[in-house]
Formats: C-alpha cells, sequence, structure tokens
C-alpha cells in the first residue's frame, strides 16, 4: 500500500516564498504597466488640447495682421532651442538621487531599532525615497517599475528588503546611502516624543499608505532637493520632505 509522504517543512516556505514572489512581481508589472500607460495617456490628452489652442490662437494673430508667419517660425525655434539646453524637450519623468560629494563619507546613524521595533513597526522602512544612478546599476536594491527608480514598496507598503519576521533588512551591507544616514532621532514626523517612544501617529496615518492597490508614498527620507531628473537638477515642491 502506498504512503503519502508530507513535504518537507523548508520545501513548503521555499514553495510559499516562490509564491509570494511572484505575487509581488505580478503587483509591480501591473505598477509598471499603470504608470506607462497614465503617462503617455495624459501627454495624449494635454498634447491634443494644447495642439488645438495654439492652432486657435495662430490663425487669429495671423487673422488679424498681429504677427507674421517668418516671426512665428523664427519664436518657435528660439524656444525648441532654450527647452533643448534645460532638457525639458521629455515625456514621462523618471527621478534618480542626487547626493552630494560627502554623501559617502557620512556616518552611519545610530539608533536601538531593536528597542523601538515593537512600537515603530520599521515605519522608516515605509518612507519613500529614489536610488542613485549607482545604487540602480548594481542591480542589488530593488525599484519601483510603477515610479523608476524609487525604493519599491510591497503591498502592506513596507520596503521589499524588510524582513518581516526580523525587522532587518535583507540587503543591510548593501543598503542604499539614504539609508545609512538616516535617523528617526530628530525626525518629527516619527516621534513626537524620542525618548518617552511616543509616535506621531496622526502623520503616519496620513502619509504611510497601507493599501494593497497601487499608491504613492508621500513622505521622503530624504529631502527633497536631492530628486533630480537624469542630468539635470530641477528642484521640485519641497511637501511631505523631512524637516
Amino acid at each position: 500500500m502506498a504512503t503519502q509522504t508530507s513535504m518537507p517543512i523548508k520545501s513548503r516556505k521555499e514553495s510559499t516564498q516562490t509564491a509570494l514572489g511572484l505575487v509581488q512581481l505580478e503587483r509591480q508589472v501591473e505598477r509598471s504597466q499603470l504608470f506607462a500607460h497614465s503617462a503617455l495617456g495624459e501627454s495624449a490628452l494635454r498634447l491634443g488640447e494644447v495642439e488645438v489652442f495654439l492652432h486657435g490662437l495662430i490663425d487669429t494673430l495671423l487673422a488679424k495682421g498681429v504677427v507674421t508667419e517668418t516671426e512665428i517660425v523664427a519664436a518657435v525655434s528660439n524656444v525648441r532651442s532654450e527647452l533643448v539646453q534645460r532638457n525639458e524637450l521629455n515625456g514621462a519623468h523618471i527621478m534618480v538621487r542626487s547626493d552630494g560629494p560627502d554623501a559617502e563619507h557620512s556616518a552611519p546613524a545610530k539608533v536601538d531599532c531593536a528597542a523601538r521595533l515593537h512600537i515603530c513597526h520599521a515605519v522608516c522602512c515605509k518612507l519613500d525615497f529614489a536610488l542613485s544612478i549607482p545604487e540602480v546599476e548594481s542591480g542589488t536594491v530593488k525599484w519601483d517599475l510603477g515610479r523608476p527608480y524609487f525604493i519599491r514598496h510591497n503591498s502592506d507598503g513596507a520596503c521589499v528588503h524588510l524582513d518581516s519576521e526580523s525587522g532587518g533588512c535583507r540587503i543591510y551591507k548593501d543598503r542604499p546611502g539614504v539609508c545609512r544616514g538616516y535617523s528617526c532621532v530628530n525626525d518629527p514626523r516619527i516621534w513626537t516624543d524620542f525618548d518617552k517612544m511616543e509616535l506621531n501617529q496622526e502623520w503616519i496615518d496620513a502619509n504611510v499608505s497601507k493599501s494593497a492597490e497601487p499608491f504613492v508614498v508621500t513622505g521622503l527620507m530624504h529631502d527633497r532637493d536631492r530628486l533630480t531628473e537624469p542630468n539635470t537638477s530641477a528642484k521640485r515642491d519641497r511637501s511631505g520632505d523631512r524637516p
């Protein structure tokens, strides 16, 4: 009589991890498609409206004799050259983090995370940040396919590299530079009182999503001035920044 053998515990765990990995990968592919389709759709709508407006405006100006066709052609050429120099003739935006020259030499922040995990639940690992070009090219840190090149988050909002069981980082030795330099000690978004371990739950609830649907985290781990489009240094709005 044949006997049924049970799957080894290790094999079951590996199978579970593989299944979870596929679910997360499917979510990332969905987000990447959402990003691409949304960006293309929005751009097409805006371009269509601009095209209609410009045609109407130019026809009106020419009909009234306010400008000549030669003047319009020259003005368009000048504006195009300026936009090319400012690298603004682009489509869907991607972002990278631009670190200062002393970033690699900054000392890692020291916080007794183990003593606080039961209260904060590693909320700092739910903050958002863009990767630097070297971090992207290393291939170690996973970026969000739906928002290149921001750190990837799981559906629960946590960094994809966070070990949910231990609360530790799976790529600790190769973690991004912004993680090495971040400290929650003086971050009032996380703690209303650091010494008493009192969380700023109001800010966390408002800015750190727990939704399983695609979302954008509004709280950045680093200053927003360090967000740049590749080959540019354009500064962004600072709302939601770390103080």
